[in-house]
């Protein structure tokens, strides 16, 4: 079988999650990784039987290095993305893509002037909760929506904001709760609800100190579709309460909790809504980040995501989530933040 070599730059928090989930796919192969940080290279790089780098681009220079996850902190993307996609590297980054949907675009135009494709970690579209949800609207099961809401309810602590000098950082992390927290639930929010056409947003600093960003975001979403929809977000929330999306219309509801369905009903009824509303108390395949951004992360999407991302370099088409897909929710919550500054409603751009 075919397999794509890959690289993975950034061997922290996030970067093992890569690291085990290129194990288990049967298309990709870790070659090497990177990391300035040379302990923490060697370290990861001895597990999976890769090579260590300290200077990525000595890593991309590799000829079976086709691709590279980048899991750097996110303000960083841009300007490595740039040199990856000029190396000829196809380029798969965390969420978000970037700080900023203007840096973001810079990725974009980098990859298709390189002809390399672009893919953003969203790994919730992956668990067969919203898949299931995604289906039942592209089948009319909704009526028409109504109602689209995302609540991101955690915690994070003071030593959570200290443990990494970039974390709650403008510069690069580009935001708080939203930014960096409840991007998955508003990508999931635009998946299922469409694009959004005006906020109206009030953020806040109330659970911790020193912090450039929001721990604290309320916003009411008009969407493309004339729907409407609340997302609410904290990490100032003790102790952390499972991140929800709900998705309502006029034919029927669903509530999605870390990646799981809690709630299904439809007024006309299918056969395949016994076996969801059996699973109704299914333990997450996801984890939950409510408390504790790790400890109870899943591999698992992370791996359908990959795996999804190596096939479609060998097939030659476009990853279930491409760069543009990976846009809107950055988009989304930085129309949030203008009009949190500004105090009134505003487009989403």
């Amino acid at each position: 079988m075919a397999e794509i070599g890959f690289g993975i730059i950034g061997c922290g928090n996030i970067g093992p999650i890569h690291a085990r989930s290129l194990a288990d796919v049967h298309e990709a192969k870790l070659v090497a990784v990177s990391d300035i940080n040379e302990a923490a290279a060697q370290a990861l790089a001895s597990e999976y039987g890769a090579e260590a780098y300290t200077d990525y681009q000595e890593m991309i220079a590799r000829e079976d290095i086709q691709a590279v996850c980048l899991c750097v902190p996110s303000g960083l993307r841009a300007e490595m993305a740039e040199v990856c996609a000029a190396a000829g590297k196809h380029i798969l980054s965390e969420k978000p893509l970037e700080i900023s949907s203007e840096r973001i675009d810079r990725i974009i135009t980098a990859t298709e002037k390189a002809g390399v494709t672009l893919g953003c970690i969203f790994q919730s579209r992956f668990a067969a909760g919203p898949q299931a949800v995604h289906e039942a609207i592209k089948a009319g099961r909704f009526g028409k929506l109504v109602l689209g809401d995302a609540y991101i309810k955690w915690y994070r602590s003071d030593e959570y904001y200290k443990s990494g000098e970039w974390r709650g950082t403008r510069k690069l992390d580009g935001g708080g709760a939203l930014m960096n927290q409840g991007v998955h639930q508003i990508d999931l929010l635009l998946w299922f609800m469409g694009k959004a056409k005006t906020v109206y947003a009030e953020t806040a600093l109330l659970g911790h100190e020193g912090l450039e960003v929001e721990d604290l975001a309320c916003a009411v979403i008009e969407f493309e579709s004339g729907a409407r929809g609340v997302i609410e977000g904290s990490t100032a929330i003790w102790p952390g309460h499972p991140a929800r999306v709900e998705v309502h219309g006029t034919h029927g509801s669903a509530v999605i909790e870390e990646g799981e369905v809690r709630f299904w009903q439809f007024q006309e009824e299918r056969a395949e809504d016994a076996g969801i509303q059996a699973a109704l108390n299914k333990e997450s395949e996801l984890g939950s980040g409510a408390g504790d951004p790790l400890a109870a992360l899943k591999y698992e999407g992370h791996r359908r995501q990959i795996e999804d991302f190596a096939q479609a370099l060998l097939e030659g088409r476009k990853p279930r989530i491409d760069g543009s897909e990976g846009r809107r929710a950055v988009a989304l919550i930085e129309a949030i933040y203008r009009s949190a500054e500004s105090g009134s409603r505003v487009e989403v751009l």
